[in-house]
This record gives C-alpha cells, sequence and structure tokens, in this order.
C-alpha cells in the first residue's frame, strides 16, 4: 500500500550570507525544508570556522522552527574525514544555545558504525533526520532495506526522516525520472514523512565563462520538468538547487552586475558590464532593463524581498550592491516563485 506523504519544497542551498538572507524573508515556509550545504570559506582553517560563521548566519537571520537540515559532508573536503561529525557536534552546541533545532543528513553509504554521534544528536534533540540518496545511488538501488537500516543506526522511524532522491545535474528532465523511478517506487512503499525528488541545471562557473557576451540570456530550467513528470506520477515533493549550480561553491566574483532571474521554465541571466570605473553603478541600468521587461511579475515589487530590493535600485533609491547581494535577491525571487508555482501545482506555472 502507498504511503501519504506530504508534498514539500526542498532547495538545496550553500551555506552562505546570501542564501541565508534570501531566507530570512520567505514569508510562508510552513512546506519548506532547506538542506543546507556546510562549506568551508575560502579563509577557513579549520570546522571551528566553518561552523561558528554558519550559526552565527542562522542566529541572525533564521526564525526557530524553520525546519532546516544541515549537510556537513562537503567539510570533508577541506578537513577530512572526520571534519563532518565535528561539525554537526559543533552544530547541536552553538545552535542549541542559540534555540535552534536542525535535523542532520545522512546519506546510506554512510558507515553505520559512525553514526553515532548522529543517533547521541538526534536522541537528545528529538528530531528527525533528512535522508539524501544521490542519482547514482538511486540508479542502482535495488531493495529499501538498506535506507532502513541507516535510520535504524541514528534510531530515527521511517515517519521522522525526509527522503531526498538528488539527481544532482540534470542533463535531460527524461533521463532522470527514468533513472529514479524504481527508487521512487520502492520509496512510496514506506511511510516517510516525505519523499523529494530533486535536482538542479544551472550551469557550472566555468560553462558561463565560456558563453559568448550578451547581457540577456535564457537558461532552461530542467529541474520543472522533471518534477513536473515525477509530480505526474508519483505524490512527490520538489527539490532544487536554487539558483547555483549543483556542486561547490565557486571561487573569484562575478565579472560585473548580474541577475539570475527565474521565469518560468527558465532563468533569465543578467548581465551587464562594469561602469567605465570598473565599479558596479551599472546595476542600475540592469535593474531598470528588468523592471521594464515581461520578466518582471505582476506583483512587481511586493512578490519577493529580492523583488523590493530590484525597485529600489531601479528607481536610484538603493546602492548597486556587489555579488553577494545580487545572488541574495536572485534567490530570494526564486524561492517565492518556486513556492507560488508549487500552490497552482506545478513548477512552472504562476510565477509572474
Amino acid at each position: 500500500m502507498e504511503s501519504q506523504v506530504m508534498t514539500v519544497y526542498v532547495p538545496i542551498l550553500k551555506g552562505r550570507r546570501p542564501q541565508f538572507q534570501a531566507l530570512s524573508h520567505v514569508a510562508d515556509q510552513d512546506d519548506m525544508r532547506p538542506v543546507i550545504e556546510v562549506e568551508a570559506g575560502e579563509r577557513d582553517t579549520d570546522v571551528k570556522q566553518s561552523v561558528a560563521r554558519l550559526a552565527g548566519e542562522v542566529g541572525r537571520r533564521i526564525p526557530d522552527g524553520v525546519g532546516l537540515a544541515f549537510d556537513t559532508a562537503p567539510l570533508a573536503r577541506g578537513f577530512g574525514r572526520s571534519a563532518p561529525r565535528e561539525a554537526l557536534s559543533l552544530l547541536a552546541s552553538l545552535l542549541g544555545d542559540l534555540g535552534h533545532s536542525f535535523r542532520p543528513v545522512i546519506r546510506p553509504g554512510d558507515d553505520p558504525g559512525a553514526l553515532g554521534d548522529v543517533r547521541r544528536l538526534v536522541a537528545e534533540h528529538q528530531m528527525g533526520v533528512c535522508l539524501r540518496v544521490d542519482g547514482a545511488y538511486a540508479y542502482r538501488l535495488g531493495e529499501v532495506r538498506p535506507l532502513l537500516e541507516q535510520l535504524d543506526a541514528v534510531g530515527v522511524a521511517a515517519e521522522r526522516a525526509d527522503v531526498v532522491v538528488d539527481c544532482g545535474y540534470v542533463g535531460s528532465a527524461a533521463g532522470a525520472v527514468t533513472g529514479v523511478a524504481w527508487t521512487v517506487e520502492l520509496l512510496l512503499g514506506v511511510p516517510w514523512q516525505s519523499v523529494v525528488v530533486a535536482g538542479g541545471s544551472f550551469p557550472a562557473p566555468a560553462d558561463l565563462r565560456a558563453l559568448p557576451p550578451r547581457r540577456v540570456r535564457s537558461i532552461h530550467r530542467k529541474e520543472a520538468p522533471l518534477w513536473r513528470e515525477a509530480a505526474r506520477r508519483w505524490p512527490v515533493g520538489f527539490g532544487d538547487y536554487g539558483v547555483d549550480h549543483p556542486g561547490p561553491p565557486p571561487e573569484g566574483r562575478p565579472f560585473g552586475p548580474s541577475l539570475r532571474y527565474t521565469v518560468g521554465d527558465d532563468w533569465r541571466l543578467y548581465q551587464w558590464p562594469t561602469d567605465a570605473a570598473g565599479k558596479h553603478s551599472t546595476f542600475y541600468d540592469l535593474c531598470r532593463a528588468l523592471r521594464e521587461s515581461p520578466d518582471w511579475p505582476r506583483d512587481g515589487p511586493a512578490f519577493s524581498w529580492g523583488d523590493r530590493c530590484i525597485e529600489l535600485a531601479a528607481l536610484g533609491c538603493a546602492g548597486p550592491g556587489g555579488g553577494a547581494q545580487w545572488k541574495a535577491y536572485s534567490l530570494s525571487h526564486h524561492l517565492a516563485a518556486v513556492a507560488r508555482a508549487l500552490e497552482n501545482g506545478a513548477p512552472d506555472h504562476g510565477m509572474s
């Protein structure tokens, strides 16, 4: 018998200031369960620095009760195999002092013997977990038992676990749906708290730099038709990577003012050159061009916090900012666009 799962939106986001800034302005977060990837900053020398900075952003910007999940696995790239477990303990301590609880992310491939810290954390804070199943694992999953064994290792019932089937970078929506179909069918035989099919298709930074110069460019959001087909088949939630590529955060800064503006099944990438002095005053022109285009939502600045900021810049009433602000504005609009679309039953409708 199929389980009844709630439909949720899971944005998979880098644990950086722009992402938390955008999240802090989401009006209704009841059906949003963000997964935050904990990444080392360029200047971080140890796990404590990375975690302290992230905890500070959460404390300043995120209301208590928002259903955050933290994936500390990316810290292993910079600080070694023990870093993810150390980070979870530090997060529990720092966020606990601030009155915040969270759900740790585990994966099917995690060594059950190394999940004791997660088990203690979950038991102490009485919270569930997020089980993140990447596409490569999902494509070859033959039975659901290994996933349930991971939950047993951390002492969590399926009813308190969100499962994210993460297709990663989506090159083909049809191929991704076909690849995870058997896994989703297996999952829906278990009463999970939620089942989500996620993916992202924003180009990698190197691919963006290789594109010929153009001030406004459309990039197809392949995760939109991916979920549309998945939702047609199954009662699943939607997950994406916001306005980022599904990979490590890029190094360096953008060449000039830019916005990644979600419009239906596409992003509209607005890219303006810097001014004659190499500064960002051209962001005002960019915002005016967006505001006067068909991409501007009918609600105008009321659509999202990011759109209010874009409106102020178009009117010359706010500074041009820099890459962090542009990312926050873009993500704020994206989160509002997806939330409205999901209210209407598909991630490509009702976005303007």
